[in-house]
């Protein structure tokens, strides 16, 4: 039974942009965006995400991703956060502030979000299973070959379980079944059920500049065109059979 979408937020998309039937929708993920974190706590949150808390302890994730993958590093599908969502709000802070041309308010320095993110991701002309993690002294990137059998797939099913302070995460094998991709030993160490967000994310990293489209192709248009052909750069992910315990 997929998770009520009425519970779930939308992050660097509309508001409006939460499906109705959280069984089987898309999401749409622009050009340069992406969840990615450098020392010190650096984050980089332009993903697409709509995320969930939970009224119980998290038990379990899980959803099927596909897409007409094209650039390297296009990628999409689980994420979970401990105490928050990276820059979220200091972020709409600091545009509130550059609108208004004054300097942004100070705010103490707080403990960074944990997160993780598993999914597809193609790299090298081909697709991985990937994962990454992040805490308070960076993230880092894994990628894992899929069997031969699935050669020229385009999706993948993925699963994120916790096993005490443990986050462990899998993708499926239609031969072999679930398939073990990483341990987070100290995921849920020291964090309150209620600081768990989970959802499902897209992302574009790739930088397409407005220069790599043909020029003249329209008779002009600008700005106009420009973000036209920039919306038909977007990767659109289909994620079908959520289901979050």
């Amino acid at each position: 039974m997929p998770p009520e979408s009425s519970s779930f937020t939308p992050l660097n998309i509309p508001s409006n942009s939460v499906p109705e039937w959280m069984g089987t929708f898309t999401l749409s993920a622009p050009p340069n965006s992406n969840l990615w974190r450098k020392p010190p706590a650096r984050d980089t949150s332009t993903a697409p995400i709509l995320y969930t808390s939970l009224s119980s302890p998290f038990v379990s994730a899980e959803v099927t991703v596909s897409a007409n993958w094209e650039f390297e590093w296009d990628q999409a599908g689980l994420v979970i956060f401990a105490g928050g969502v990276p820059l979220a709000g200091q972020a709409a802070a600091l545009l509130r502030s550059a609108q208004g041309n004054a300097p942004p308010a100070y705010t103490p320095p707080q403990p960074a979000t944990k997160w993780v993110k598993v999914g597809l991701e193609y790299c090298y002309s081909a697709c991985h299973a990937t994962s990454v993690c992040a805490n308070s002294e960076g993230a880092d990137w894994s990628l894992t070959a899929l069997p031969p059998c699935r050669a020229g797939r385009s999706d993948l099913r993925i699963k994120m379980e916790r096993l005490g302070d443990a986050l462990w995460v899998w993708f499926e094998d239609d031969r072999d079944g679930w398939k073990k991709l990483r341990e987070v030993t100290w995921f849920f160490w020291g964090v309150e059920d209620k600081a768990i967000r989970v959802g499902v994310y897209a992302s574009r990293p790739a930088n397409l500049h407005p220069s790599i489209y043909p020029r003249g192709t329209s008779g002009g248009g600008g700005d106009r065109e420009i973000r036209a052909r920039r919306g038909q750069r977007e990767l659109v992910v289909d994620f079908d059979g959520l289901e979050i315990r």
